[in-house]
């Protein structure tokens, strides 16, 4: 199952990702521009949520003198029924089978649409990022249809707070609300052998918790994230600086990573990987290794390129713009 392609019109759309903890705003134009960014903490009541997006998009459409018809776009974390505007099911958030189109219609005047997160986020890169930078370098062609922006074929995975997966490939998303969810997937621990999710291995809050765990208790006093947790840039730090302990963590989550990875890629294509997330900000030390740990499982399957995200925290924000141009109703 692909979902259907997007249809673009010349018009800016207002955006908003919603997060765990905080929620993203911003006006997206036709070309992939972001003006007025800004963020505030994510409320974890539904009702609570709704008025404040219906408050901060006024607000946006006053400050940058947009009409009431100019669309919106809310992308969400979980699993999410888009063309039901259901959220079936997103932990990090506590709602279950929430009806939250229902909720923001009743609060928003005008059009809107709901999505998500990674697939708002892998539709920008492949429209406006890394995808495309990709494709205007090498002089590919992504899939375009009828009034659809060219969207470059890639494979696009935010690594942060959890993982998951997105696969843009000829002009549109594929799969359906549960294709992507790879942080779910079972995998063994690297030194203990628990099976565990990839993302309690491999996402970035689990390399700083892991390296606080099993190497250096204190390492929450050196680098932390607002929450108080280990942040991953410590650990990466530390690797770049040739600290052993912290290499066997990275490494280790990095190895866990491109097995997940190198499976996707046996299976849909040698599309060039687009690695979101806080873990994107790490440099060479980060992307070659992953790419190596791919290219070790992947035999006669040529590798393919490991790309930082070009649009970095604020894809799912300008993704969620997207949405709102193409099918908001």
């Amino acid at each position: 199952m692909t979902s259907s392609p997007p249809s673009l019109t010349a018009r800016p759309a207002i955006g908003v990702d919603v997060g765990g903890t905080r929620t993203k705003f911003g006006v997206v134009t036709a070309d992939g521009g972001l003006a007025i960014p800004f963020s505030l903490p994510t409320p974890h009541d539904p009702a609570e949520l709704a008025t404040m997006v219906a408050e901060q998009t006024g607000r946006l459409r006053a400050q940058a003198s947009l009409g009431a018809d100019v669309p919106v776009g809310v992308a969400v974390p979980g699993i999410v029924d888009e063309e039901g505007e259901v959220v079936e099911l997103a932990v990090n958030l506590g709602w279950e089978q929430l009806e939250l189109g229902t909720l923001l219609r009743r609060e928003l005047s005008g059009p809107f649409a709901l999505g998500h997160d990674v697939r708002a986020g892998g539709m920008a890169e492949a429209a406006w990022g890394a995808g495309r930078l990709f494709e205007q370098r090498t002089g590919a062609v992504g899939g375009e249809h009828g009034d659809t922006p060219p969207l470059a074929d890639l494979l696009f995975v935010p690594v942060g707070t959890g993982i998951a997966a997105a696969v843009v490939h000829d002009g549109a998303v594929f799969g359906d609300r549960f294709t992507g969810e790879i942080g779910q997937v079972r995998v063994e621990e690297p030194f203990t052998g628990r099976t565990m999710r990839l993302e309690e291995v491999a996402s970035a809050s689990a390399i700083g918790r892991r390296f606080a765990e099993q190497i250096d208790p204190a390492a929450h006093t050196l680098v932390t994230t607002d929450g108080g947790r280990p942040a991953a840039r410590a650990v990466v730090d530390r690797a770049r600086d040739g600290d052993t302990d912290a290499e066997r963590i990275l490494f280790s989550a990095l190895d866990t990573l491109g097995q997940a990875l190198a499976t996707i890629i046996s299976s849909v294509g040698t599309l060039p990987v687009v690695i979101g997330g806080g873990l994107a900000e790490g440099g060479p030390i980060v992307l070659d290794t992953l790419r190596e740990a791919i290219s070790t499982r992947l035999g006669v399957v040529p590798t393919p390129p490991v790309l930082p995200s070009s649009l970095g925290m604020w894809a799912g924000c300008q993704g969620a713009g997207l949405i709102g141009m193409v099918r908001a109703r």
